[in-house]
């Protein structure tokens, strides 16, 4: 028979079993991505919802991250003095609610590393340089910690590059023979960077359509074809 005090027992262990499998559930449950954050201070800043795009976009995006680095999109990204430091996101503290806490604490000094970026006013540089940012962000990944897990990449931009061997102000690429030409001399000039095994997310890029609605088809078109240089595969990219 049941009785009483075994059926207490059986509750305990049960109990007990139920805490040691939720002790493990935090550290199994950690992302081990290691991401970056590229924010473009340019042309995307000027639009008056860059912020709101960011803030809608970025939280869903570190949720997937253990790491984050960042680089920002100006008229001079490689030598950019708009910078901001690389973050790990988990930190082991050998209790579970204390590393929760720190988590959500590195949760939000990664946003607020983000908007810094997004608001630095330190780079007069004119212009705006898209594939120096994406390859001063291809350097960072490359340096980051071995977790053993992928590589996301958020591109907050309207990808309208004008200057670093990109010149889309006249946005002459609606032929294809344009736009292979233009992959073609990038690439043969070493200014695409090597961003394979990365998936990237794009947000912004269609806020061209406010103001140049016709350049919108063909710039996507030609972006698509440098990211798949770079390495990165229609599955792996989404532009919005």
């Amino acid at each position: 028979m049941n009785t009483p005090p075994r059926r207490a027992r059986a509750a305990l262990a049960a109990l007990a079993l139920a805490t040691l499998s939720a002790a493990g559930c935090f550290a199994d449950d950690r992302q081990t991505a290691s991401c970056g954050v590229v924010m473009d201070i340019t042309g995307f800043r000027g639009y008056e919802v860059s912020k709101s795009i960011v803030d809608r976009n970025l939280p869903a995006f570190l949720d997937g991250c253990g790491w984050v680095a960042y680089a920002a999109i100006t008229g001079n990204s490689e030598g950019s003095p708009c910078q901001e430091a690389p973050i790990p996101l988990y930190a082991d503290t050998n209790n579970e609610l204390t590393d929760k806490r720190v988590h959500q604490k590195l949760l939000q000094e990664a946003a607020a590393r983000a908007e810094r970026l997004r608001t630095c006013a330190l780079d007069d540089a004119r212009g705006s340089d898209v594939l120096g940012g994406l390859r001063v962000m291809a350097d960072r990944l490359a340096a980051a910690p071995d977790s053993g897990g992928g590589r996301r990449i958020a591109v907050f931009s309207d990808l309208m590059s004008n200057t670093g061997g990109l010149d889309l102000s006249a946005c002459d690429v609606g032929a294809e023979s344009a736009r292979t030409s233009i992959v073609t001399g990038l690439k043969e000039k070493e200014l695409i960077a090597d961003l394979g095994g990365s998936a990237i997310d794009v947000y912004g890029f269609n806020l061209l359509s406010e103001r140049r609605p016709e350049c919108v088809p063909p710039l996507e078109s030609l972006w698509k074809s440098i990211f798949a240089t770079a390495g990165v595969g229609a599955s792996n990219l989404t532009i919005h």
